[in-house]
């Protein structure tokens, strides 16, 4: 059996906008149901320091957020991630944690980690995006590089994830594969299937834009190219980014998945032990609709324990 870790604890409703979609009251029927999984170990969450941010964010970007948490009363981009009294300190957890779970990994004390407040893929290095204040999944590769060259970034949120896809457009390292709503749909309006990397890292990532509408008929046929895909690399270390807005009914998207999340971790699992001896760190990211986050989560964990 497996060793799985899953981070929840009062931080973790901490990273919440008030009146927004991304409010802690979307985690809460999956938070009761984690707590009765058995053979599962769950942790707490742990905080970030400064240095860690810096791995993929800007020193001006860093400064300017803590700024912004003490006022409280500015948006941190165009007008979709507001600042709000301590968003600087909450955001620090949802890094910390996914740093945490890397290196559980890392030191062979666990096969997998869960972080259900992580998977925040639109921030940038030096912006906000998206709802998303640091990009956790951005500093734990930067970190993960350090130990391994070919690392594995598996999304499937129903919003391209940009700020991981270009901090890494030209990174050969980093294999990406992103299965997403249709970008002239949906924010962020990226990730058409030609983006496909630059320079040296040209062909090493994968886009696949699907219609709004879209099934599980139409996501196994793009998740199995983007699984072909990853495995040819022979990746070392596995990420995924399993936002549950590609659900049906979520009410700020337009796809209409029902298993998805059952399938892409059981695959995903399958080809971390065949790859990289079990490495895989599972990021929750994006899910508005609480009985479609608990479903996609709970599904998530339950593969990978």
């Amino acid at each position: 059996m497996c060793k799985l870790e899953v981070a929840w604890g009062k931080e973790s409703e901490d990273y919440s906008f008030p009146d927004h979609p991304m409010n802690s009251s979307r985690t809460i029927l999956f938070a009761k149901s984690l707590k009765r999984l058995e053979d599962v170990t769950i942790v707490e969450p742990i905080a970030a320091r400064e240095e860690d941010l810096l791995l993929f964010h800007t020193k001006r970007y860093v400064d300017f957020v803590k700024k912004a948490s003490k006022m409280g009363t500015r948006y941190l981009d165009y007008g979709d991630t507001p600042a709000f009294p301590g968003v600087y300190e909450a955001a620090l957890y949802t890094v910390g944690t996914t740093l945490y779970g890397l290196d559980r990994i890392l030191e062979n004390k666990v096969d997998h980690f869960f972080n259900p407040i992580g998977g925040l893929h639109h921030a940038r290095r030096d912006g906000a995006g998206g709802f998303c204040v640091f990009n956790d999944a951005a500093v734990a590769i930067s970190k993960c590089l350090e130990e391994y060259d070919r690392v594995a970034y598996i999304d499937i949120d129903a919003h391209h994830g940009d700020g991981v896809f270009y901090g890494f457009e030209e990174d050969e390292r980093v294999i990406i594969g992103d299965v997403h709503e249709d970008g002239r749909f949906l924010y962020p309006g990226t990730g058409n299937s030609n983006e496909t990397g630059r320079g040296r890292a040209l062909g090493t990532k994968m886009n696949v834009p699907l219609a709004p509408g879209s099934k599980d008929v139409e996501f196994v046929r793009a998740f199995d190219s983007i699984l072909t895909f990853t495995e040819s690399f022979n990746p070392e270390f596995i990420f995924l980014q399993c936002g549950a807005d590609g659900l049906k009914d979520d009410p700020i998207t337009h796809l209409e998945y029902s298993r998805a999340h059952t399938y892409a971790a059981k695959k995903l699992h399958m080809l971390s032990h065949k790859k990289c001896g079990g490495r895989l760190l599972a990021m929750g990211g994006g899910g508005y609709n609480p009985v479609n986050v608990e479903k996609a989560w709970i599904a998530v964990t339950e593969e990978l324990s």
